[in-house]
């Protein structure tokens, strides 16, 4: 079939006509290019003529369907990040290249800034005594575990004390106001002993102890027979039995390479043998 085009007069084929339309498409595309720029500027001024109209319109749908946008956002987000899970990747990593140090310094500000009362208080309160500032009545702020004086954390301080409470972190994360109150207190960064306290050792309070088992024994390793570099063994892990730990029957003399032997035995070594 063929069809005569009213802009162009040509006849041409019934393919190069949309369905319902005299103009072919080849006129049709030539008008919208040539009416482009007159296009735009119609419809810029009909949307800053109607803007507050289109604001209103917007908002109320919004709040009428503030469940349905929500989900449908969800599903169409994960949706779009499934298919184009490499493209974003990408694209993340060009813009982290690019914006580098501005998020660093960014992320480093974030962590020196203080915090939200309502949003961290209750994390901690069970071990911290918290209260608000009283100038703004918004940050929180904290007892210093050295001098008792109250201040107001930082983010990332406040984000290790949390961890170290649930029994993430490494170690306790006290609070402190300063560098110098942390240096000073008695119990920073001590894991057991506190600060001038040597560790109690069991082998050097038992030596009386020590002297009988190998005495009994003639002097000599039961095992190999050796009498150099003996060591009273427990039989039972000292931490586990204490009250028996003074016992002679509870000890047998072995020489250094012998006792390496024993304790590498499969529930024997030293992690087993401890108190946890």
């Amino acid at each position: 079939m063929m069809k005569i085009c009213n802009e162009c007069g040509l006849e041409k084929n019934e393919n190069e006509f949309e369905k319902g339309r005299r103009k072919c498409k080849d006129c049709r595309r030539n008008y919208r290019i040539s009416t482009k720029e007159r296009f735009k500027e119609t419809q810029k001024r009909w949307y800053l003529k109607n803007k507050v109209k289109l604001l209103q319109q917007h908002q109320k749908y919004v709040l009428n369907n503030e469940d349905k946008i929500k989900q449908y956002n969800k599903i169409y987000m994960e949706k779009y990040r499934r298919e184009n899970k490499i493209l974003i990747k990408n694209l993340c990593t060009k813009y982290y290249q690019q914006n580098r140090e501005k998020l660093l310094s960014l992320e480093q500000l974030k962590r020196k800034s203080p915090v939200l009362f309502n949003i961290y208080s209750h994390q901690i309160s069970y071990a911290e005594e918290v209260r608000r500032d009283p100038e703004t009545k918004k940050i929180l702020q904290v007892k210093c575990t050295n001098c008792k004086k109250w201040f107001s954390p930082t983010k990332s301080s406040i984000s290790n004390r949390i961890a170290g409470l649930e029994g993430k972190g490494r170690g306790e994360n006290r609070l402190y106001c300063s560098k110098k109150c942390k240096r000073l207190c008695s119990i920073y960064n001590q894991k057991k002993y506190p600060k001038g306290v040597k560790p109690y050792v069991f082998r050097d309070m038992q030596k009386e102890w020590a002297d009988m088992v190998k005495e009994r024994d003639g002097w000599k390793c039961v095992k190999c027979g050796s009498t150099e570099g003996l060591i009273a063994h427990h039989k039972e892990g000292i931490h586990w039995n204490p009250i028996e730990s003074a016992d002679i029957d509870m000890g047998i003399p072995l020489c250094e390479g012998c006792e390496k032997e024993v304790h590498s035995i499969e529930g024997c070594s030293y992690y087993d043998m401890r108190c946890n």
